[in-house]
């Protein structure tokens, strides 16, 4: 057997070895349980999308504008996959990725939202979302109660020395 024919049964091999990676890796499945397995997974993505959003019907639609807004300004922009992942027996994180080509680099929005299948309730989790939300649904801000953990500098603390 010649260096040809032991290159060639090599490169067969590592071939095969890549095929058979390949095959393992697309059949595989990674996330657990798929969506369209679980029902309430598609009931917590079916809340979000239809949900009333601040300046469109729903916030499928509200992102969908989001998008279609940067590419008629001319901005790359890339909208991944609307995915759902379980936090708990009645609990879901739903949430869509934004990227949208910077100066230099690319920026991430990841718009999300934890909801409740059973009560049929959502509440936003992420500060992209919140630009989306009806004014009425967002989180209170802190009141001074709620800050007092927080030092204010007066400015006799702020000077050095």
């Amino acid at each position: 057997m010649g260096t040809g024919d032991v290159k060639k049964i090599v490169g067969l091999g590592a071939g095969v070895l890549i095929l058979l990676v390949g095959l393992f890796f697309w059949n595989r499945d990674f996330a657990g349980p798929r969506v369209l397995d679980d029902p309430r997974a598609i009931e917590a993505i079916t809340l979000v999308q239809n949900h009333p959003a601040r300046q469109a019907p729903t916030l499928k639609e509200a992102i969908t504008d989001l998008v279609d807004d940067m590419k008629a300004r001319g901005k790359g922009v890339y909208m991944g996959d609307w995915r759902v992942a379980a936090q708990g027996p009645d609990t879901y994180v739903v949430s869509v990725l934004i990227r949208e080509k910077g100066f230099a680099e690319w920026i991430e929005r990841d718009y999300a939202w934890r909801v409740n299948v059973k009560e049929k309730a959502l509440s936003v989790i992420t500060l992209p979302a919140t630009h989306l939300m009806p004014f009425h649904e967002l989180p209170p801000l802190p009141h001074d109660s709620d800050l007092s953990s927080l030092h204010s500098v007066t400015p006799k603390e702020s000077r050095l020395g």
